[in-house]
């Protein structure tokens, strides 16, 4: 008899978790998962950033032509010229991304930011449904005026909806999700 309710919930959890993670036809929500630290050193293309929490926590990251480079206080793009050592940056990458089982971890990230040492507001890389709410379910985006909307190359954008976003804001609600009418939108 317990063995029959095991396997029952057992099963029940399975379909609830398969209910749970279906998304839009045709789109694929991506996480992502961040790393946030002190660039230690910068080599031909590669930073090694350490935790300021834990400096035995550190990742390598190879900065390739895909990798969006931003400005936390500018809320723009950035050239690889402007990194230094010192500087805190938080790095973006797809939560399945390959990595390098060395250590410290080496991959290539999506997004990389310089962090402002003002701490001007609050960024947010995701994937965004059609209702603008973010893959993790911890952001949703109010339109409003004054925003600017663009993509990596500073391009006007109009769509947003199912695609990769950085999304810079100040303020939000205290809901869940939380709700944001950002400053900048970048689509990456």
């Amino acid at each position: 008899m317990n063995k029959a309710i095991t396997i029952g919930l057992i099963g029940l959890m399975i379909l609830l978790g398969l209910q749970a993670t279906k998304e839009a036809p045709g789109v694929e929500l991506v996480e992502y998962l961040s790393f946030t630290g002190t660039i230690t050193d910068l080599r031909d293309g590669e930073i090694l950033v350490r935790d300021a929490q834990n400096a035995e926590n550190e990742m390598i990251f190879v900065l390739t032509e895909e990798t969006l480079l931003l400005d936390e206080s500018e809320q723009a793009k950035l050239g690889v010229d402007k990194l230094e050592e010192g500087q805190a940056v938080t790095a973006y990458y797809p939560a399945d991304l390959p990595m390098a089982l060395s250590y410290p971890a080496r991959l290539a990230p999506s997004v990389l930011v310089r962090r402002s040492p003002e701490g001007l507001g609050f960024v947010h890389v995701a994937t965004f449904d059609d209702t603008l709410t973010s893959s993790d379910g911890s952001l949703k985006i109010r339109l409003g005026a004054g925003m600017t909307l663009s993509d990596r190359d500073g391009k006007p954008v109009t769509s947003l909806a199912n695609r990769n976003l950085v999304v810079f804001y100040a303020e939000s609600t205290r809901s869940i999700p939380a709700q944001t009418t950002p400053e900048t939108i970048i689509v990456f």
